[in-house]
């Protein structure tokens, strides 16, 4: 299939793709999932959102497999005792997920305003955040 106007420039679909730094060349997918160690120890360096004690990053507990964690973007930091039992099903299910819904929303807030909290972030966030939403919010 030829193209109709073989002179044609980069479209704005694509220019605000660049400005926004979501761009990526052909054949770069973007990962499933988000991998930064360096967000990991932003998150780790807010300390526990409950006791203020130095902290861990947990990752919320659905969607994942075996070794296989969450994306990165789902984490928020717990001290490392909070962290064993909220890990070790010492929460019952429902008060669980309710809690990292709010855990990784104040997280957010706590990088966004610090300036730690990138474009490439969100991105992975709002695709990862919606099976979580679906299960603490119900389907509206």
């Amino acid at each position: 299939m030829r193209r109709s106007n073989p002179d044609r420039q980069e479209g704005l679909g694509h220019k605000v793709e660049v400005v926004m730094g979501f761009y990526r060349p052909l054949g770069h997918k973007l990962p499933a999932r988000l991998r930064s160690e360096q967000h990991r120890r932003n998150v780790a360096a807010l300390g526990c959102l409950v006791t203020g004690q130095p902290a861990q990053a947990c990752h919320v507990n659905f969607d994942k497999g075996g070794a296989m964690k969450v994306c990165d973007s789902l984490c928020f930091p717990l001290s490392p005792a909070l962290h064993r039992e909220h890990d070790q099903g010492g929460i019952p299910k429902a008060e669980r997920r309710r809690r990292e819904w709010e855990y990784v929303d104040q997280t957010r807030a706590m990088l966004m305003q610090r300036g730690q909290w990138s474009a490439e972030i969100e991105l992975h966030y709002q695709r990862a955040i919606e099976p979580l939403r679906r299960l603490v919010k119900g389907d509206e």
